[in-house]
C-alpha cells in the first residue's frame, strides 16, 4: 500500500509543477471570482449549520461568527489531516462557546445535511456514469496519483476490512442506541433540525442549496481562470470528481484521486497539461483558503496553532465527566 501511496505524492508533485508552468496564462481576475465564490459557499454552509445548532438548541444563542469560523477552523484542519479530521475541531469549538451543550448533540448537528449532501453527490455521480467518462475497474488502479490503488488491487481485503469497519460501527451505534437512554436522547436533540421536516424545508436546504450552487460557479470561473470550456456540463463534470476524491483523502484534500479522475472525465476536452493545471490549481487555491480561515479561526478560538492539545483536553475531561456519573 506504501508503493502507490509514494506514487500519489509524486504525481501530486508533477501536478504542481505542470500548474506553475501554466501559471503566466492564468486569469487572474477569473481566478479571484472563483476564490469569492468560495467564501461565500463556506458562508452559506456556515449558515446552514449554524441553522441546524439553533433547532437542537432554540433557547441559546449559536452565533453567525462563532459558528462560521468553527467551520472554517474544521475545514483548514481537514486540508491538511485526512478522514475528516476538522469534525473533531468543530465540535469542541462549538461546544466550548455554548455552555451546557452537548459533544454528542452537537456532533449530530453536522449529520443534518447529510442527506442532501448525499443525494446531489449521488446525482452527480449518476450524471458521470450516464455519461459514460468514469473509468473502468480494472484501469483505476492504475491511474496515476490514484489513492484507492491498493483498495481496486486487492478487493477480497478491501471487501473484509470494509465489511468488518461497518459491522463494527453498527454494533456500536445500536449499543449505545438500545443501552443509553442519554444517548439516545442527545442524538435525537441533534437531529432536530432533520427530524423537523418544515424547519428543515425553510432553513437548512435553501442554503444548502446554495451552498452546491455555488460551488458549481467556483468551478466555472476557475475553467475560465484556466482557459478551459467553461459550460455548465463540463462544472458538473468536474465537481462529480471532486466529490469522488474526498471518499478516502489519503493525499492532502484528495488532490492525487482528483488530478487523476479528471484526467478521465474531462479527457479530449483540453490538453491534458491544462487539465491538470486546472484541477491542481483550483484544489490548491481551495486549500489556501480553507488553511488560511481555518487556522486564523484556530489561533482567535484558541490562543495558538497547536488546536490538538485542546481536543485531547476536552476529550478526557468529557472520559472523567462520564466516568463521575456512572460511579
Amino acid at each position: 500500500m506504501l508503493l502507490p501511496l509514494a506514487f500519489s505524492f509524486h504525481a501530486i508533485f508533477h501536478g504542481v509543477r505542470v500548474f506553475l508552468d501554466h501559471l503566466a496564462d492564468v486569469s487572474w481576475t477569473f481566478l479571484a471570482i472563483a476564490a469569492f465564490l468560495q467564501l461565500l459557499k463556506i458562508g452559506c454552509a456556515g449558515r446552514a449549520w449554524q441553522n441546524s445548532i439553533t433547532a437542537s438548541y432554540p433557547d441559546q444563542r449559536s452565533s453567525y461568527p462563532m459558528v462560521f469560523g468553527a467551520l472554517c477552523a474544521g475545514s483548514g484542519v481537514g486540508a491538511i489531516v485526512p478522514a475528516h479530521g476538522g469534525d473533531a475541531v468543530r465540535v469542541v469549538i462549538v461546544k466550548r462557546r455554548m455552555p451546557g451543550s452537548t459533544y454528542t448533540t452537537i456532533a449530530s448537528t453536522l449529520l443534518v445535511r447529510a442527506p442532501f449532501d448525499i443525494l446531489v453527490a449521488l446525482s452527480l455521480f449518476v450524471v458521470l456514469f450516464a455519461e459514460g467518462v468514469l473509468p473502468g475497474h480494472s484501469l483505476l488502479p492504475h491511474l496515476p496519483a490514484f489513492d484507492f490503488s491498493w483498495f481496486f488491487g486487492h478487493a477480497r481485503q478491501t471487501i473484509f476490512i470494509a465489511g468488518t469497519i461497518i459491522l463494527l460501527l453498527t454494533a456500536l451505534v445500536l449499543w449505545a442506541w438500545t443501552t443509553i437512554q442519554e444517548f439516545r436522547e442527545r442524538v435525537r436533540q441533534g437531529l432536530n433540525g432533520l427530524l423537523d421536516w418544515r424547519y428543515y424545508l425553510r432553513h437548512i436546504i435553501p442554503w444548502q442549496a446554495a451552498d452546491w450552487t455555488l460551488r458549481i460557479m467556483t468551478i466555472f470561473f476557475a475553467l475560465l481562470a484556466f482557459h478551459m470550456p467553461a459550460t455548465v456540463h463540463n462544472s458538473l463534470l468536474a465537481q462529480g470528481t471532486a466529490n469522488l476524491s474526498t471518499l478516502l483523502p489519503i493525499s492532502p484534500s484528495g488532490i492525487g484521486t482528483e488530478q487523476a479522475l479528471v484526467l478521465s472525465v474531462l479527457h479530449g476536452v483540453a490538453p491534458d497539461s491544462l487539465i491538470i493545471a486546472f484541477s491542481v490549481g483550483t484544489r490548491l487555491m481551495t486549500i489556501l483558503i480553507n488553511v488560511v480561515l481555518g487556522f486564523a479561526a484556530i489561533l482567535y478560538f484558541f490562543g495558538t496553532f497547536r488546536y490538538q492539545t485542546y481536543v485531547s483536553e476536552e476529550w478526557n475531561r468529557t472520559e472523567r465527566t462520564g466516568r463521575n456519573r456512572r460511579g
